[in-house]
């Protein structure tokens, strides 16, 4: 008896490997898909942040067709277009990235005298920005007079560019602020799951043990041990106390008794607290189930590998 007390005890102390674990989840078969590095886990490279725009600007006038005066008046409506242009903090400058300022002066023709102007400001295209194109006539007036006129159309022209430069700017830096967020966050998202889900696992790459489990195996082991110390204390025979004052004996065999139920009763809470881990368990492969014969009890594992 004593033996098989011990053979269960170890069983309880020391469970199989893999009884009441989580088996590791196995890898769905899907098709090989080809898939875009995001989709892979790689990150992304960032995107090139976008150039401010320089508070700066070309100038082109043409007084081709504006007659005999016209290649006196250019250099004085170039001086007036820079003069205004530094009114709202605009350079000139010659880079081809640059907004343009481009006007043309002309003759108004047949018998009218004066002349006819345009003022367009462009940026990266053909067509002028918002409020940066302006048309003007200067009817019976001088040179002096539509200098003067080209001068102050152009002013309001370049306010328009100033506004222009500002809202650019401030769309370029919310855009590049925006793409490092999110080049940020991909690069996180990244390297805290380049696996996808992960399964809390143990030593040895085996996932972590029931609660239930583990509650049950340790009802088990005091059970088992309350069971060997009930029988031990049964079966020890009566002692005599004093043999100088009677007969009076001292026995065990109670205590011997109400021990060994109260072992089997936590045993058998351990079993069932074991069995019910055991079944909640993701991919239980294994059983383990009390065994009782004559003269022993135990308990009995199986599994299917």
């Amino acid at each position: 008896m004593y033996a098989s007390i011990l053979v269960a005890f170890s069983l309880v102390l020391s469970p199989a490997p893999g009884v009441c674990r989580s088996a590791p989840p196995q890898p769905a078969q899907a098709e090989r898909v080809l898939l875009p590095p995001a989709s892979r886990g790689v990150p992304t490279p960032p995107a090139a942040k976008r150039e401010r725009l320089a508070a700066s600007a070309s100038v082109a006038i043409d007084t081709a067709a504006a007659g005999e005066e016209g290649q006196l008046m250019n250099p004085r409506i170039q001086a007036r277009v820079v003069d205004a242009m530094r009114a709202f903090n605009i350079t000139e400058g010659k880079d081809a990235g640059l907004p343009k300022v481009a006007i043309k002066v002309s003759e108004l023709g047949g018998d009218a005298i004066g002349w006819s102007y345009t003022i367009d400001v462009r940026h990266g295209s053909d067509q002028a920005i918002s409020g940066g194109s302006l048309r003007g006539e200067c009817v019976d007036c001088i040179e002096k007079e539509l200098v003067e006129k080209v001068g102050t159309d152009a002013r309001l022209a370049l306010q328009q560019l100033r506004v222009y430069i500002d809202e650019y700017n401030a769309k370029v830096d919310a855009d590049n602020k925006q793409a490092e967020s999110s080049a940020t966050t991909t690069t996180g998202d990244a390297a805290a799951t380049p696996g996808g889900p992960t399964v809390d696992a143990g030593p040895g790459g085996e996932a972590a043990m029931h609660p239930l489990c583990k509650a049950g195996i340790g009802l088990m082991a005091a059970g088992v041990v309350g069971i060997g110390v009930g029988i031990g204390l049964a079966l020890v025979p009566d002692r005599q106390i004093d043999p100088n004052i009677g007969y009076e004996l001292r026995s065990t065999t109670l205590p011997g008794y109400v021990t060994l139920g109260i072992g089997g009763a936590a045993a058998l809470a351990g079993v069932a607290l074991f069995v019910v881990g055991h079944r909640k368990a993701r991919a239980s492969q294994t059983a383990l189930v009390p065994s009782f014969g004559a003269g022993m009890v135990g308990l009995q594992w199986s599994g299917r590998f």
